[in-house]
């Protein structure tokens, strides 16, 4: 398959196939703009078809490789894209670098099958907003791509010089409780959300919902900063 770009903006329906397209896709209004690089077709379409069900995302591009992207994304007026971690040729991690140092504002939420401590820390350095680890469901995807977007879900809210949210906002009402520091112990562990399931009894969805708590109250948009920021506050249970 081809990698994929942005329609002409008089192109109706889901991103098709075309080159040399410079203007990006006229996007319904209130949309936030996403695109999506994975060199797994099947997932490409997973993906399309579920931010088609979606009112307040819309696809923008569709890229089969970090060098279809590195051309593309620009051109396509992305606000948000999710980035495969491994991929032949150009990787995900130098793909997002890249696209960081030419759109510093563009949100990436990066993913793959495989959550250990290395390639966690290969997304924090290459820039990337978030991590989301394989498999996960259309509305784990959704939710956290509504995260990744503060404020209301029509805009990108402009980001921090650090290229983070919520760092301006403390943890004052916010201590964590006895579970929710449970959680945080596990994750510094650097155990999966599977296995965290299993050790408390509730379903990995639950674990993501609970996740998706921890790091409202702690202002933060992925769990290497929620460790970070967790330590360095010396949260307590309550």
């Amino acid at each position: 398959m081809n990698p994929s770009s942005s329609l002409s903006p008089s192109s109706p329906g889901p991103p098709h196939r075309h080159k040399g397209i410079s203007k990006p896709l006229a996007v319904p209004l209130r949309r936030v703009r996403v695109a999506i690089v994975d060199d797994d077709e099947n997932f490409r379409l997973f993906v399309r078809d579920s931010l088609e069900h979606a009112r307040e995302f819309y696809c923008v591009g569709l890229y089969s490789s970090g060098e279809a992207a590195l051309i593309g994304i620009p051109q396509s007026g992305a606000q948000v894209m999710f980035m495969e971690v491994k991929m032949p040729g150009i990787s995900g991690i130098e793909c997002t670098r890249r696209l960081k140092s030419l759109l510093p504002d563009l949100i990436i939420v990066m993913g793959t099958g495989l959550d250990d401590p290395r390639t966690i820390d290969l997304v924090r350095e290459s820039g990337a907003d978030r991590f989301l680890p394989k498999p996960f469901t259309a509305a784990q995807f959704l939710a956290t791509l509504s995260f990744c977007v503060p404020g209301p879900k029509s805009q990108i809210a402009p980001q921090l010089p650090s290229g983070r949210w919520g760092r301006h906002r403390g943890l004052s009402a916010t201590s964590l409780t006895a579970r929710e520091n449970r959680l945080m112990e596990f994750m510094d562990a650097g155990l999966l959300y599977k296995e965290i399931a299993d050790r408390t009894g509730v379903s990995e969805s639950a674990v993501h919902h609970m996740q998706s708590r921890i790091f409202k109250k702690l202002g933060v948009t992925n769990k290497i900063e929620a460790l970070r920021k967790w330590k360095e506050a010396g949260c307590r249970s309550s």
